[in-house]
């Protein structure tokens, strides 16, 4: 190891260059400046145990664990778990990932694991401490800026290709200046944090060192391991190492040029992991950004790139996604799969309903209601806030109207082009129905979500803007919450709505299987086309508006309120089946631990009886369609529409060229994926999956008004 330029401590944070040790949540005696070699050697060696005695947590300033109640299940077998991942909630965030990341650790910590998430430093957060520590990789100087919240180590990896293109440029595009276009240097980018990510573990004195576990997540963080198995290992370091990696969306590749792979600082053995084929001639970058509208680009020929998620697939000792069903789907064949479900159905998918925030989405606790209200006065607490909703939307104050909301990225993938062509007829067959959206997107949409409301009036508004505070009474004064998805890996907003003890309406598709269950909780509108608007799916999401506003004036309305609400839609039950599957990856032996706990809709609900005749119409979301058969933790379904991948804010251009990357038509192209390392040839390689397996399904009190008049959410302008 070298260890060169010894500096007096002073430098606590850049926002403070005067800070005493005192004022910190660390205190170290001094700090040292380690020299990484250049590639591909560029591993420092463990601190020295003087060095580490320099690393001394101040009593003063430093937070708490996390405090658990004394039923608190704790591990017997507690590990060194390290998240890898661009996005960590609430410090960085463009979708589910960061969510993920965020809640996650939390509960494992709960659990009594030891817990370090690694992130980029994109910007200078207040909470974030430099730890002085300093390594060379690459050439390149990375810094370590370190909080503990709630029990969890959250390290930031500081270097100006992350805080210097993102703070005070470019927002929450962490990815690129915008949708569908990605920095042209991502690929070094995210190399260095990859390298960097691994040397955090040893390089800082937080109890981790070479023996842990690591999750890697989506294609930003695929290398860590490619690096593990192909660079550290061979030469006797993390040896007992592992690693998973867990897709949160399958349509985000990190597809790149072939040339750019020399500047990732990888061994040159590792190149056939990421070979890869696909029939788009474009990789989507600032230089060359995709369109909003674009043209379909012309068919014929393959293309060499390189696949940073098809690295990461091929080199994982696990693989893990946000649902079983969307484990299901992206195995099933090239469309769902978007020409990685060879390789996934060769290991296995895991497949683990994600939590959600009870803390920030909470009826009883949230800061951006005026009205509290939980699921003891859950009818009077939802009529309060729907008759401020309405006033806010300038809609007409009737509790009797059924109200319906959307909140979401106005794109296709959300499924706003089927929803907006079947409001029409949706509002002409339910004359008391109210159709709130709020949200941002393709400026097409935004017109025709204008237009609506124009031709709708007292029944359709539409705010094209993103507002937290009208996002959180949105889910608690509807009804019903509109979640219309071509595809959806997991999805939080029926999650979020569910909590709220607001009925959602659902495509039948990824994690909304998993998490809505027909005429218990929420109502399924069936499998959309994946490709284009067709008008059978714009009729499929007018009838369940109609079938839920039938509903909607019955007692089994009420029930389904109270099933939603009554349901632990926490991090609780998610964080043991993570803790089971990583277990089962160590040991080598099958978790019985994971088994235990059940996705939500195969939980016991109040009021879980046969529909009423009113649901007869709804469709079949149960049966098993997988393609290959799976090894799931939980109700193992397919929708029998394909699902593609679709642009989003997570990963703009280098997504897989799915829906929305090869122009408007937005088709998967049809030639054959291209085989594994293993396999040189264009055949792809025999598919091996592992076993199936599925699960059966098995108020009075007046709410609180906050005090101080609220503000309103929607001007006269929006």
């Amino acid at each position: 190891m070298n260890v060169a330029n010894k500096t007096s401590f002073g430098k606590q944070c850049t926002r403070s260059r005067t800070c005493t040790p005192i004022q910190c949540h660390m205190s170290f005696r001094s700090a040292y400046r380690l020299s990484v070699p250049s590639r591909p050697v560029f591993a420092p060696e463990v601190l020295s145990v003087e060095t580490q005695r320099a690393f001394k947590p101040c009593r003063a300033t430093a937070e708490p664990a996390v405090a658990t109640s004394s039923n608190q299940e704790k591990t017997t077998n507690p590990l060194n778990l390290v998240f890898v991942a661009t996005e960590v909630a609430p410090w960085s965030k463009t979708g589910g990932l960061g969510d993920v990341v965020g809640g996650l650790p939390i509960e494992l910590a709960k659990r009594g694991h030891n817990v370090l998430t690694i992130a980029p430093r994109y910007d200078q957060y207040a909470d974030g401490w430099d730890t002085s520590v300093v390594i060379n990789v690459d050439g390149e100087d990375v810094r370590f800026f370190h909080a503990v919240k709630k029990g969890v180590h959250r390290v930031f990896v500081d270097h100006p290709w992350f805080l210097a293109k993102v703070w005070g440029k470019t927002g929450s595009k962490l990815y690129g200046p915008k949708s569908g276009a990605d920095f042209v240097d991502n690929h070094r980018r995210f190399a260095l944090f990859n390298k960097a990510a691994i040397e955090a573990t040893r390089a800082l004195p937080f109890g981790f060192g070479e023996n842990c576990v690591f999750i890697a997540n989506d294609w930003h963080s695929a290398l860590v391991p490619v690096l593990l198995k192909d660079l550290y290992q061979p030469r006797g370091e993390f040896t007992k190492a592992k690693v998973a990696f867990c897709i949160h969306n399958i349509a985000f590749q990190g597809r790149m040029w072939p040339e750019t792979f020399k500047e990732m600082g990888l061994p040159t053995s590792s190149l056939s992991k990421f070979a890869f084929q696909d029939g788009v001639p474009k990789v989507y970058t600032e230089e060359d950004p995709m369109e909003e509208d674009e043209a379909p680009l012309p068919k014929g020929g393959m293309f060499d790139k390189i696949n940073w998620m098809k690295a990461g697939i091929l080199s994982a000792d696990k693989l893990i996604t946000v649902s079983p069903n969307y484990a299901t789907e992206i195995m099933s064949g090239a469309d769902k799969g978007v020409e990685m479900h060879s390789y996934l159905a060769q290991k296995g998918v895991e497949g683990i309903v994600n939590g959600m925030d009870v803390e920030e989405w909470d009826p009883a606790s949230d800061k951006l209601l005026t009205i509290k209200y939980d699921k003891t006065n859950v009818f009077v607490g939802k009529a309060a806030a729907k008759e401020q909703l309405q006033a806010e939307a300038g809609l007409p104050v009737d509790g009797d109207a059924p109200v319906f909301a959307f909140i979401g990225r106005l794109e296709e993938q959300k499924g706003v082009d089927i929803l907006l062509a079947a409001l029409p007829k949706a509002v002409a067959a339910n004359k008391k129905a109210q159709i709130i959206i709020l949200g941002t997107g393709k400026a097409v949409l935004e017109k025709q979500v204008a237009a609506l409301e124009k031709s709708f009036k007292g029944q359709v508004k539409g705010v094209v803007k993103f507002s937290a505070p009208l996002a959180h009474l949105m889910t608690a004064g509807a009804d019903f919450i509109l979640v219309p998805s071509r595809f959806e890996p997991c999805g939080l907003i029926q999650l979020h709505a569910m909590q709220y003890g607001t009925v959602p309406l659902v495509a039948s598709t990824g994690g909304l299987v998993d998490t809505v269950k027909e005429g218990v909780t929420g109502f399924h509108i069936g499998a959309l086309d994946p490709e284009k608007l067709v008008p059978e799916d714009a009729d499929a999401v007018a009838a369940t508006i109609t079938r839920a506003s039938q509903v909607f004036s019955t007692p089994l309305f009420k029930e389904m309120v109270n099933n939603c609400i009554s349901q632990d839609l926490s991090w609780a039950k998610p964080a043991r089946k993570w803790e089971g599957v990583i277990e089962e990856m160590i040991s080598g032996v099958v978790s019985v631990k994971k088994e235990t706990v059940k996705v939500p809709v195969a939980n016991p609900i109040p009021g879980d009886k046969p529909p009423s005749p009113i649901l007869a119409a709804a469709p079949k979301v149960s049966e098993s369609a997988a393609k290959p058969p799976v090894r799931t933790l939980g109700l193992v379904t397919s929708t029998s529409s394909p699902v593609s991948g679709s642009e989003s804010s997570n990963g703009n251009g280098s997504a897989a060229p799915a829906k929305g990357r090869v122009g408007a038509a937005g088709k998967v192209p049809s030639t054959p994926s291209v085989s594994a390392a293993a396999s040189p040839s264009n055949k792809t390689s025999p598919v091996v999956a592992a076993p199936a397996s599925t699960t059966s399904n098995g108020n009075g009190a007046a709410a609180a008004a906050a005090p101080g008049a609220s503000k309103p959410l929607i001007s006269s302008r929006t």
